[in-house]
């Protein structure tokens, strides 16, 4: 069954599944090579690794609030077109998840915490925003990437 064909609730448990998967254990064989991949963390003071640390842990935090939001509009989406792209969207943006996983993995650093909470959040804000329609929900992501 293709997904712009379940019900509400179906969309959302299937929703809610999958980005437990993806925020409990990110991994993917994304076509781009993460950045990471590149640098070389042998010349690092304890400093600037500490400071690296906090800037990915932070930025692991955005690609889950991404995440969240793409999810959260896609469920009160208008129409399958609009809920498909939003959905690509999302599984597009899941290399930067996986990238930030990655790196933070090999400065031997945990993600946020509180990453569940702005899960939450983030979830509501775009379902809440996609109530207004499909237009001012695409507005949203585009204002947001803009601004990103």
């Amino acid at each position: 069954m293709m997904r712009d064909q379940l019900s509400p609730l179906d969309r959302l448990l299937v929703g809610i599944n999958n980005q437990l998967d993806r925020l409990h254990s990110p991994k993917q064989t994304s076509p781009v090579e993460s950045p990471a991949n590149q640098v070389t963390d042998k010349l690092l003071s304890a400093e600037d690794r500490q400071h690296i640390t906090g800037l990915m842990r932070i930025n692991h935090t955005g690609e889950v609030c991404a995440q969240a939001l793409y999810q959260g509009q896609a469920l009160m989406a208008r129409t399958a077109a609009t809920r498909t792209l939003l959905l690509d969207s999302a599984d597009e943006e899941y290399a930067h998840l996986c990238w930030c996983a990655d790196r933070l993995q090999q400065l031997h650093a945990k993600p946020s915490y509180l990453n569940p909470l702005f899960y939450a959040g983030s979830f509501t804000m775009g379902a809440a925003i996609a109530t207004f329609g499909d237009k001012v929900s695409l507005g949203f992501i585009a204002a947001t990437e803009e601004l990103v």
